[in-house]
Parts: structure tokens; sequence; C-alpha cells
């Protein structure tokens, strides 16, 4: 069945909110319409796209893989129009001000900077301020507009979503490596100096995988502890040790030939990276924007 392209975004928005709220007749609900109206819209999409998205059952309704990706590109045309609408209302009224963003070490240079250096070609006006910390500071108290987030987030009312995520991989610099009389091997690795950051210490014992998913368990006893990524990164250039740090910290340095991956073939633990903000109904422009460069940059990783 053949859509038209001006009629298409409907039938989208409607697939996302029957999605959103769990049931055709909560979606009809929330849009004013039908329930067998908003049957005939699902019906109509996938007619059109030729493939399943949603698995009906009395009890609930559920997402094919096709329907996962389809609501994902659902969601961020919706964020892209609704930037595109609230920049055109606001055409006359660029945003200013300040614009405060917190974010691990770790994620800083490769991720948030790169963003900002887009953001701030394009809203001149506004006046960044970017503090680079590894503790979840409160961001309601202290007034912070956006923080970067890395692993679990704790349950609170903060908006939160994921834009990528990173990878621990072990790394030591190349001429620490070359010095060494015997290759690191599983075997020996515990033999190393193992450079932690703080939140490292507590769990000695790390799990990797290799290309066929098949799990390692490790045992890293710290030979230096630092509170800083980079500390941690300057330690390994130094050749002090080798360090478990993200891919996306260390990938520069990689390509530079600087230091290489230990154990190439395996690879750490996967961390989710999060935008995290308070704001409930209107966030501002300037906050939006920043949201996209920061997905953006993420991609370019």
């Amino acid at each position: 069945m053949k859509i038209k392209q001006k009629n298409l975004y409907h039938l989208l928005m409607v697939f996302r909110e029957v999605v959103k709220q769990g049931s055709f007749t909560a979606a009809a609900e929330t849009l004013e319409l039908t329930k067998s109206a908003i049957s005939q819209y699902i019906t109509r999409l996938e007619q059109h796209l030729g493939v399943q998205l949603l698995i009906r059952s009395t009890r609930a309704l559920s997402l094919t893989s096709v329907g996962y990706k389809l609501l994902e590109r659902s969601d961020e045309l919706k964020t892209l129009l609704d930037i595109t609408i609230d920049e055109i209302n606001n055409i006359k009224q660029q945003p200013t001000g300040s614009l405060s963003i917190t974010v691990p070490q770790a994620l800083a240079q490769p991720i948030v900077l790169p963003a900002l250096k887009r953001f701030n070609k394009q809203f001149p006006q506004v006046e960044p301020k970017l503090i680079v910390d590894d503790g979840n500071l409160d961001i309601i108290k202290q007034g912070i507009d956006i923080a970067v987030r890395v692993g679990d987030l704790q349950d609170s009312e903060l908006k939160a979503s994921k834009i990528g995520e990173h990878q621990e991989i072990l790394v030591a610099s190349t001429s620490y490596l070359s010095s060494l009389e015997k290759a690191v091997t599983l075997d020996n690795i515990k033999e190393q100096p193992f450079i932690a950051t703080s939140w490292q210490t507590t769990n000695l014992t790390h799990y990797f995988k290799d290309n066929k998913g098949a799990e390692y368990e490790v045992f890293l006893k710290p030979k230096f502890e630092v509170n800083s990524a980079n500390i941690a990164l300057d330690l390994v250039s130094l050749g002090l040790g080798i360090a478990l740090l993200p891919d996306v910290f260390v990938k520069q340095h990689i390509n530079e030939g600087k230091i290489q991956a230990v154990l190439g073939q395996l690879t750490g633990k996967k961390h989710n990276i999060y935008y995290v903000h308070a704001y409930k109904e209107k966030v501002p422009l300037k906050v939006k924007w920043l949201i996209e460069f920061l997905k953006e940059a993420m991609t370019n990783q």
C-alpha cells in the first residue's frame, strides 16, 4: 500500500504513541481517536513498509526487531522536528546565557569537546561552563543543565537517554611492551603493574571476552591508584604499567602508535553512556542542540 509522504509522518507518530502507551486503547485516548482507527493506521504502516512492526497478543504488545529500529528512528525524527520548530520559533531570539555541563574525565576530550566546538560555532552567544568530574554531581542542587553519565543509572526523576557506549580495554605503552622479556598473556598478566583508577580498586577481578564470546576472569592487583583517567593514561605513556581504560578515551593514542592494546583479542565490559537533565516539560533549545551534537560526536567515534 502506497502512502503519501505527507501522511507517513502522521502514521509514524501514531506508531510511536502506541509503543509509548503500551496499548491501542491507551494510545487512542491520548490521541483522541478510536481504537479501530489506531489499529487501521498501524496496519497501513506495516503494509506500506512490508514488514510486521508489532506482535499483538491479548495481554500486551511487543516490538519486532524492525519495530525497534523504526521506533528509534521515529524518536529521532520527532526530536529533530521539534528542534527545527523551536529554531523557527526562536529565530529572532538565539540562545544566550550560560550552559553548564558535567562529564567524566575520560569522555571530555573525545565526546564533549567536539560537541562544544560545533555548538559554539552555531550559538556563539551562549557561554558554556564545562565541569570535568568523575563523581555523580547533584545537577539540581548545583544548577547544572546537562550531565554525561556512564554505567547503570540510579532511579530518579531526571530525564535520561542513551547516546552510545564504550568498552574497556587493557592498554600499555609500546615502549613498555617492547621492553618485556616475555609477551603479556592471560597466564602472566597478573605479574604486570596495574594502574588502577579509584573506581577500579574495590573490584580486583575483571572479566574479558574474546571475539568468539568466550569469557575470561583476570585478577589485577593495583600497583598505582589514581583518581584521574588522564593521569592513568599519563602513567601508561611513561611505561609504568598497564591500565584498563575506555576505548573512546585511548583510541587516538592507539592510532598514533603511542600505546597498544594488551591481549588484543580480549575486550572488557561495555558501559552505556547517557545524557541526563532535570527539565520536565520545556527543555531549553540550547540544551536540545547540545544533546544532538553529543550524539553526533558519539557516532563519529
